[in-house]
């Protein structure tokens, strides 16, 4: 397989990365796709038959109503309150008013002293004007006085009710609240006797009665109560028609999200949502635009996958079903087999090499793809220059090392190697017998770097740049753009290790691929120390 970066030109690149979400491999799929390994079940919806929009409008509605019933309600009790609060206040009134009167006993028209409880009596009630409810009783012996004034004449419904004048006279609790036929009565009464003052009989009792009926306001204060209620009802309903504006207005991103994927399909996943403003529901958008770009690349990088094991697979595949077909026919020369037998072995030793480089980028996005350690830059590079001249890989080539470095750097020697060895194959193939591969490393400032120089014809600068941006599926001719497996892997094992490929080529003067990423850009925090350490070391090693 060839692997070629190209010319004066150094381009950065990252891979897509081709896990699935679940991170499961991928298997063929029944209509010629892709699809993971774990079985796609049915989720069955738990939440809520009702819609996001009328679940908005529900709650905000619901609440509202609480709210306006809460108020509704507290009015009434603050009104039923304040009425209650009046007819206590005006009964307590009359009382101290009557027992100072009662105390001087003075007739204010003469300003002598009252004869009789009579007397004081008539002309007390005489004077008093009484409100709305409110009923003011004098009893003295067998008369009965009553105050006039009130404009429902609440006074003379008392005096008629015999009844309830006698209940409340004889009530041994100098005031009360009744429930009558006319409705809540509140009462209070005080004695006055004629003892210590000029009146003929001394003995004789007065009784003041002040009763206030509270049904007729407590009947407006309900009125009051229904109009509330009515108001509510309105605003209510306002409320409910300006939150289901509200709630499709706020629903508007979900419905476009829910659009969105109706649309998406395994042939077309280019739908996006439309992202207006920046508030709470645009950067949903954009999460789910961003969610829908991994997926996009995902499955972009799925069918590169697929295809570039098509292409690698299908041509040794082709080879080998004829080789096997000579040689299962049985006419062939001693010589003519031992050439097809060789050839088949080939072609099975590229396939394999295939399914080995497909695995790596199956693995290449896994969490654990790299093991990184402290090594040295230069062991590494040296034990690569090793394995690489010890096989059948450099062709009758020659591999030198032209620049190195003793500094470690955290990295994983393994799939260093894997993606040098791809590096040392690509260069094999655009160079002749006998031709001079160079291999080095270097470490500056804080960045490892590896790479693989040939002195070949070299590439233009379109042809690097585009080397490196997407799989190559077909052929694998220098001057065609896209890269194959090889250079996918050396891209892949360069991203593991937070780093990119580059590739620098000028024509006439050969093609230089390599990989760069920090030296510490994997290695955890507790190994600082030591990284100063060896970084201490190699610089001491360096000045001596």
């Amino acid at each position: 397989m060839t692997l070629r970066m190209t010319g004066a030109v150094r381009t950065m690149t990252k891979t897509i990365d081709t896990r699935t979400p679940a991170g499961h491999p991928l298997r063929p799929a029944p209509d010629g796709g892709t699809e993971t390994a774990a079985a796609k079940q049915p989720v069955q919806g738990q939440g809520s038959a009702v819609s996001a929009r009328w679940r908005i409008v529900g709650w905000i509605v619901v609440t509202t109503a609480l709210t306006l019933l809460a108020v509704t309600v507290t009015m009434r009790s603050v009104m039923s309150g304040q009425i209650a609060e009046a007819a206590n206040a005006g009964i307590t009134q009359e009382i101290q008013e009557f027992r100072t009167f009662a105390a001087e006993g003075l007739d204010p028209q003469t300003a002598k002293p009252f004869t009789s409880m009579d007397e004081l009596m008539e002309r007390y009630v005489a004077r008093q004007q009484p409100v709305a409810g409110e009923a003011i009783i004098g009893e003295a012996g067998q008369q009965v006085y009553t105050a006039q004034g009130a404009l429902d004449q609440a006074g003379d419904r008392l005096a008629t009710d015999h009844a309830l004048l006698q209940r409340i006279v004889q009530d041994p609790q100098s005031s009360g609240v009744y429930d009558t036929s006319h409705g809540p009565v509140r009462w209070a009464k005080a004695e006055a006797t004629g003892e210590g003052t000029a009146v003929a009989d001394p003995s004789t009792e007065a009784h003041l009665v002040v009763a206030h009926f509270t049904g007729a306001a407590q009947e407006q204060a309900d009125r009051h109560t229904v109009l509330l209620l009515a108001i509510a009802a309105g605003g209510l309903a306002l409320t409910a028609g300006i939150a289901w504006l509200v709630a499709r207005h706020i629903m508007r991103p979900i419905r476009a999200v829910r659009e969105t994927a109706e649309q998406i399909t395994a042939q077309d996943l280019s739908a996006r949502i439309p992202v207006h403003g920046r508030d709470d529901l645009a950067q949903l958008a954009e999460t789910v635009n961003a969610m829908l770009d991994r997926v996009e690349g995902s499955h972009l990088a799925q069918r590169h996958f697929i295809a570039e094991a098509r292409a690698h697979l299908s041509e040794p595949q082709h080879r080998l079903a004829v080789a096997v077909r000579e040689l299962a026919r049985g006419e062939l020369s001693t010589t003519k087999r031992s050439h097809m037998a060789a050839q088949a072995q080939d072609l099975i030793g590229q396939m394999g090499q295939c399914l080995a480089d497909l695995e790596i980028l199956a693995q290449s996005t896994n969490p654990g793809f790299v093991a990184p350690q402290w090594a040295s830059v230069g062991e590494v590079t040296a034990q690569i220059a090793a394995q690489a001249s010890g096989s059948d890989l450099l062709a009758g080539r020659h591999l030198a090392i032209e620049a190195t470095s003793a500094t470690k750097a955290w990295l994983d020697p393994a799939r260093i190697t894997d993606a040098l060895r791809q590096l040392i194959g690509n260069a094999v193939q655009f160079t002749g017998p006998g031709d001079t591969i160079h291999l080095g490393s270097a470490v500056t400032g804080g960045t490892a770097s590896f790479w693989v120089q040939d002195h070949g014809a070299g590439l233009e600068a379109e042809q690097a740049r585009s080397l490196l941006e997407s799989y190559r599926t077909q052929g694998a001719d220098r001057g065609q753009p896209g890269m194959g497996l090889g250079l996918a892997v050396v891209k892949a094992v360069a991203e593991a290790h937070r780093g990119s490929a580059w590739v620098e080529s000028g024509a006439g003067q050969g093609t230089c691929f390599g990989i760069s990423f920090g030296a510490d850009a994997l290695a955890p925090a507790a190994a600082g120390s030591e990284r100063f350490a060896d970084c201490m070391a190699s610089t001491l090693g360096a000045e001596s």
